[in-house]
């Protein structure tokens, strides 16, 4: 069984609980808004940097161009009278001022029409030449390596009438773009590089970096840092968090003014987060020492309460056992305690008292004694005890009045209960007799209807023998008129037939004697042919009696055949009749086969109430002998309780010698 805690454990328990929530609610709540508040400062922070230092890459390259912009200005170099001697002169003299690598000026098609000997030949296959042809105006090439050396290209048209006629092309030293780059000191191992619309890193403080010429979609390949890249490349200014090889990053991104290219700023969160780390560390360490001394305060305050109540739950746990005569100690050490022990003596003391007036009230009643009145000494809410006691009391009285009016009720309904529980049983005993003559009855038609099922089902089976004798001499009287229709329509061809041959006969005939006749006219040279034309007559005669004798052949066939017609469609009208008839019959009987089973279930439903009206009666029998018996129990115990009332003694109304 679990073990219950002491009021001192519940207090430490709930408030050390609250305590302890309170403290790792708000330390949570302070490392949330800590890291939040850090990040938003530092990525703000961060992108002002990349913004500052994108402008001052911009204005770096601005020198840049603007001092090849003033070169561009030169009066020799514009002029078309001067020769190349004095261009290549205002060359010289102003790689001496300034620290170029190589400078030269090239024609439109990109090659080269003079300069140092560092310059290159063309500028064709460069890609500042392509975007010099598209805008026409100053170009900033990406950095590129030659020379042992990382050179700057600036690029520009000479102009003349407002046409350019030439290029002239300035090679600065690397040094300049990468003085600004590595100013820009972000943490300890941060970086910043430049990338161009492309993604590709053409500028980087660590030289070795560059000549990979990496692509940052392709090393920091993510669906987040896709978006972020994009926006560098979209000319956006901003700073995120994101992660870079799986480990957490700020990077802040700013476009360089007058170029395509695009700052990049990037730094591990966890060098700006150690000072914060720290800091949550000592915060949570200093909300365990207050949680330790919350605890030893909340301890000595349990302690003090639980001790000025030990007094006052010592002695209700002895009350709650039943405890009434042991002392009270009063508590001294707080007021509440006190105030609660002085009430819990006064409280014992008084229920002490009402106990025992409650036991003396009880043993009157008890004794049989009625009559006593019950002490006026409960006070307070307790009077309600007294005023139960005395109602109850009178309930008593009025119940032992009442029981005693009942019992003689009770005796004289009894004898009459008897009486008629006797009458109930011989009416019960006759029913019960008539009711086994009328099932009987039911008995002997439930047989008579089962010989009429029986007859029922033969009949049926009758007449589905005989439906099924007709169905198939239907068949075969259809079969044989579609036989006679047959033969009637083949006679009729039979004629057509004879008298096509009788008119070929008769022409055969005629056409014999026209050949008998040609032949004559022929003489001598015609009698062969008379004699074939004699034998074509003789024989047409012979084919024309034949064809008589088979013309009345074929009438007395086609007579005989349309009497045999008639006489087969008399023969299937006569067995529609009889099918019909047959239908009729079957009809008839499976009607009589539902009759007689709707009888069968009608008698079964009969049989089965009848039973249940043999069964009531026999319960109703059962109840009758049952009641008379409990009526002369109940007379016997009548007796019996008027004994007992009359030995009760009641207020204003004492039955001596017992109830009447």
């Amino acid at each position: 069984m679990k073990k219950k805690r002491t009021i001192k454990q519940t207090i430490e328990f709930y408030v050390m609980s609250v305590a302890i929530l309170l403290g790792a609610l708000l330390t949570v709540v302070m490392i949330i808004s800590s890291f939040l508040s850090t990040n938003k400062i530092l990525l703000e922070n961060l992108r002002q940097m990349a913004k500052t230092s994108s402008q001052n890459v911009g204005a770096n390259l601005h020198l840049l161009t603007d001092r090849m912009a003033n070169l561009a200005l030169e009066q020799d170099l514009m002029d078309e009278a001067a020769s190349v001697q004095q261009k290549q002169k205002v060359l010289d003299e102003r790689e001496t001022r300034i620290e170029f690598v190589w400078l030269g000026a090239y024609d439109l098609s990109g090659n080269k029409l003079y300069g140092d000997e560092d310059a290159p030949e063309s500028i064709a296959d460069k890609k500042c030449y392509a975007y010099l042809q598209q805008t026409g105006n100053i170009v900033i090439d990406e950095p590129y390596y030659e020379n042992d050396m990382w050179q700057l290209c600036v690029v520009l048209p000479i102009s003349r009438d407002g046409e350019a006629v030439s290029y002239l092309v300035g090679s600065y030293k690397y040094d300049m773009l990468n003085d600004v780059l590595s100013n820009i000191n972000i943490g300890v191992t941060g970086d910043s590089y430049i990338i161009n619309e492309e993604g590709t890193i053409i500028a980087d403080k660590d030289l070795e970096k560059m000549q990979k010429h990496e692509n940052v979609y392709e090393i920091y390949n993510s669906g987040k840092n896709k978006k972020m890249f994009d926006n560098m490349v979209n000319f956006q200014t901003g700073s995120e968090s994101t992660h870079l090889h799986g480990v957490s990053h700020y990077v802040a991104y700013a476009p360089v003014p007058g170029t395509n290219w695009i700052l990049v700023i990037d730094a591990p969160r966890r060098e700006f987060q150690a000072t914060l780390f720290v800091s949550v560390f000592v915060c949570i360490l200093i909300a365990l020492v207050l949680l330790l001394i919350a605890r030893y305060v909340i301890v000595k305050m349990a302690d003090s309460i639980s001790d000025s109540l030990s007094l006052a739950t010592g002695r209700l746990t002895s009350l709650s056992e039943g405890n009434l005569k042991d002392e009270v100690v009063l508590a001294k050490t707080n007021e509440e305690a006190q105030i609660l022990t002085r009430a819990l003596a006064k409280t014992i003391a008084s229920v002490d008292g009402y106990i025992n007036d409650i036991k003396s009230s009880l043993g009157y009643l008890s004794e049989g004694d009625y009559s006593r009145e019950v002490p006026d000494s409960f006070q307070g809410d307790f009077a309600a005890i007294r005023e139960a006691l005395a109602s109850i009391t009178e309930s008593l009285n009025e119940t032992m009045r009442r029981i005693n009016d009942s019992s003689l009720a009770v005796n004289e309904n009894s004898s009459e209960v008897s009486g008629y529980a006797k009458r109930l049983y011989d009416g019960s005993v006759e029913q019960e007799v008539a009711l086994q003559r009328l099932i009987e009855s039911i008995q002997r038609i439930t047989d008579e209807i089962y010989h009429i099922t029986e007859n029922a089902d033969q009949v049926k089976q009758c007449a589905d023998i005989a439906q099924g004798k007709v169905d198939q001499g239907q068949a075969q009287m259809d079969i044989m008129l579609e036989t006679m229709h047959d033969i009637y329509e083949n006679m009729q061809e039979i004629i057509k037939i004879s008298q096509l041959i009788e008119e070929i006969s008769s022409e055969t005939s005629l056409l014999a004697l026209n050949a008998s006749i040609e032949a004559a006219r022929a003489g001598e040279s015609g009698k062969g042919f008379a004699v074939v034309a004699q034998q074509i007559g003789v024989l047409s005669e012979q084919t024309a009696n034949a064809l008589k004798q088979t013309g009345s052949i074929i009438e007395q066939a086609n007579v005989s055949i349309e009497k045999g017609l008639k006489t087969t469609d008399a023969t299937a009208d006569s067995f529609r009749e009889i099918y019909q008839a047959t239908e009729r019959f079957t009809g008839i009987s499976n009607s009589m086969a539902v009759v007689v089973e709707q009888q069968k279930e009608a008698v079964a439903m009969v049989t089965g109430e009848a039973d249940k009206v043999l069964e009531i009666a026999n319960t109703n029998r059962q109840l009758a002998q049952e009641t008379d018996e409990t009526a002369s129990l109940s007379l016997t115990q009548a007796k019996e309780l008027g004994e007992v009332v009359a030995a009760v003694k009641l207020k204003g109304d004492e039955l001596s010698g017992g109830a009447n």
